[in-house]
């Protein structure tokens, strides 16, 4: 019976002795660890440093690509409007269509197709022939349908306007207007911009008061 008594004692002995030893052996690490933190020439890991940084960086970077793309997109359908606007205040005189037709053409992004336009108008006593539809540039499209119900808008042989430079009279459309899509060009590149720039601003700030909270405190000699 007393061999069993020796016998728990020593184990619980053995027990408290392992506690022990664990308990000096995180108080080591963490003294070790305050020395580490605490010494003048210690650094944190760069590599973790350097990602953190990147990342900080990156969106920053991101969100000003983003506005700049907004910009340019919103500034090429004011182009267009512009461009439009030239001929808002130029004459008219009656003209005729002489040919009304769709052409296919191969690009970059595929097949696509256009109206093509032939048509004869006189100013004074000079015949003139247009092809142009508007300044904004070629009426162009993916579906051949749409591209022919335009074209059916200028029958053949039919009567139209015929809007001309009064200074080069072989200038001219029948189109004054802006496309749709330009104003639809100008809406995302300005909603995409102002997206852009209020996450741009969100996240500088938020990268100024990250940099404040770790820039350690001076240490009083």
């Amino acid at each position: 019976m007393a061999s069993l008594q020796d016998r728990m004692n020593a184990a619980v002995q053995s027990k408290q002795r392992e506690q022990l030893d664990d308990e000096r052996t995180v108080q080591r690490a963490e003294r070790f660890a305050a020395t580490r933190t605490s010494a003048p020439g210690w650094h944190p890991d760069p590599a973790l440093l350097g990602r953190e940084q990147a990342h900080q960086w990156l969106l920053p970077w991101m969100f000003g690509a983003l506005f700049i793309i907004g910009v340019l997109t919103a500034a090429r359908g004011w182009q267009q409007v512009e461009h439009a606007a030239v001929s808002a205040s130029w004459p008219y005189t009656r003209g005729i269509i002489v040919s009304s037709e769709v052409e296919s053409y191969s690009s970059s992004e595929g097949v696509r197709w256009r109206p093509v336009m032939t048509y004869l108008y006189r100013v004074g006593k000079r015949e003139v022939l247009g092809t142009r539809v508007s300044l904004v540039g070629p009426l162009s499209g993916f579906d051949e349908a749409d591209a022919r119900a335009f074209a059916e808008r200028y029958r053949l042989h039919g009567d139209v306007l015929v809007y001309y430079n009064p200074e080069r009279v072989t200038e001219s459309v029948l189109d004054q207007s802006a496309p749709r899509s330009a104003y639809l060009t100008i809406n995302l590149g300005l909603a995409l911009a102002t997206a852009a720039a209020a996450c741009l601003m969100v996240t500088m700030r938020s990268n100024k008061r990250t940099s404040r909270t770790r820039t350690p405190a001076p240490q009083s000699n």
